[in-house]
């Protein structure tokens, strides 16, 4: 048995598929947001006016709530705070799926998960909520549609995690039972109790500034993790300092 083989067993929890969470999971979504409502502030500030500049970026990110407020309800309440924001509400929301895909980016440690998933053949998908073509948009960008076919988008699917069909149906795509599949997310409801309910382990990457909610147990999560960085070891894949020098 080669070197690859023998290695692809070591997921843990005696795990042999991955499941990911997309926002903030496979991607830096708070970092993005970040970017897009710096250039929002700074179409109606200059640099000079740095108090005023950054209290609008602050409250277009507190507003945001993680990206779980709905758009439109985003764009009525900034509105009102800033009067000066033109443009109906449904044009705002165009321009804002359109442009914050621009601040996108693949950080090196996820670009080197996928490829080290690719590398030791471990099957993987993507369970997300959102909008179809929003979310698509972001995996394109992102360029995680050119190593797995397995993904779920819940508006286009019909239901949305921490419902227990999506789940399953992405199990089903991996073709393994839910117990030899390993969740990684970043939302203790929507991702980690959800998936623990189907019968998945669990990987919980613990953000800053995000907490546990007391109504659901801390044992749904299998393991916790705090950074991207933390991602790789925290799933047996290491990769060695040469490659990762060559992303640098």
């Amino acid at each position: 048995m080669s070197d690859l083989a023998q290695e692809s067993n070591s997921l843990p929890f005696g795990t042999s598929a991955i499941l990911f969470d997309l926002d903030d999971t496979l991607h830096h979504r708070s970092k993005a947001f970040d970017g897009w409502a710096r250039e929002v502030a700074a179409r109606y500030y200059t640099a000079e006016q740095t108090e005023k500049l950054e209290a609008m970026i602050a409250y277009l990110v507190e507003l945001d709530m993680h990206g779980y407020r709905p758009r439109d309800d985003y764009f009525r309440q900034a509105k009102q705070r800033y009067p000066e924001i033109q443009g109906s509400i449904e044009q705002l929301i165009i321009e804002y799926q359109r442009d914050v895909i621009e601040h996108i980016v693949l950080e090196d440690d996820i670009q080197l998960l996928l490829q080290r998933l690719q590398e030791r053949q471990i099957p993987f998908g993507i369970v997300t909520n959102g909008e179809g073509a929003q979310q698509q948009r972001k995996i394109i960008r992102l360029g995680i549609d050119k190593y797995t076919s397995c993904i779920f988008i819940s508006k286009a699917f019909g239901a949305q995690k921490p419902a227990a069909s999506i789940f399953l149906a992405a199990a089903n795509c991996l073709q393994k039972p839910t117990q030899d599949i390993l969740f990684v997310g970043d939302n203790p409801e929507f991702d980690i109790w959800g998936a623990h309910q189907v019968g998945m382990k669990t990987v919980w990457i613990q953000h800053e500034q995000r907490y546990w909610p007391e109504h659901i147990s801390q044992d749904v999560a299998d393991l916790t993790i705090h950074s991207f960085a933390e991602l790789l070891p925290g799933l047996g894949l290491h990769v060695d300092t040469v490659k990762r020098e060559q992303l640098s």
